[in-house]
């Protein structure tokens, strides 16, 4: 064998595999460890939106109604099923529009709910602080937290009934309240991002007279 035949068979072997190892780098699936936070192909970025939400007085009090849609990605299903506690905050405030510089904020509220699936009884629960009930399924869990009704947002003691309130609400999954291992992975995760924008929308407040 002559030593320019063998050069040449040595360079088409190597040229095999630099195109092999090219088409393999092209054709490897993105990680689908949809438990430990890794983002998939399949987690595109979920959009959560506030279908409605408005405020009613009644009495001395007032009280927030609000319907949001909050689609949870693959990732987020599979670890919830996986017994990984998912935290969900509403919040509710009153700003002062100011035309020079920033609106003022004069009041604000917010709730936590907790969704966990317990394995051993195959039952989710909706809990948040004294409050607590069973659900079926993870689809019936996430309605009872975002079919909001009749959630205690007032009264508002020191609001100026001569004043131009705006009101401003917003629903988001509290990644801060997540076990550690996944409050890492939800830093950098796309399918672990989920809250509405926040919603203005208008609210009028009159001066009710005092409670006897």
């Amino acid at each position: 064998m002559s030593i320019a035949f063998f050069l040449r068979l040595v360079l088409i072997v190597l040229l095999g595999f630099v195109v092999s190892g090219g088409a393999a780098l092209h054709a490897q699936p993105a990680a689908a460890d949809s438990v430990t936070g890794t983002i998939t192909d399949s987690d595109a970025t979920t959009v959560a939106t506030i279908n409605s939400v408005d405020i009613q007085q009644q009495g001395n009090d007032y009280v927030l109604n609000a319907d949001v849609d909050l689609p949870l990605s693959h990732q987020l299903q599979v670890a919830a099923q996986h017994g990984v506690p998912l935290y969900f905050t509403v919040e509710f405030r009153l700003v002062q529009p100011r035309w020079w510089w920033f609106d003022e904020p004069v009041y604000d509220r917010s709730q936590t709910w907790r969704v966990a699936y317990n394995a051993l009884v195959r039952q989710w629960r909706v809990t948040s602080g004294d409050y607590s009930v069973p659900e079926m399924s993870l689809d019936d869990a996430l309605q009872t937290i975002t079919r909001i009704q009749n959630w205690p947002v007032g009264p508002f003691p020191d609001l100026d009934p001569n004043q131009h309130y705006e009101a401003q609400f917003r629903m988001k999954l509290d990644t801060s309240l997540l076990p550690r291992p996944f409050r890492m992975d939800a830093l950098g995760g796309r399918a672990w991002a989920l809250s509405t924008p926040w919603k203005n929308f208008a609210f009028h407040f009159s001066a009710t007279a005092p409670r006897p």
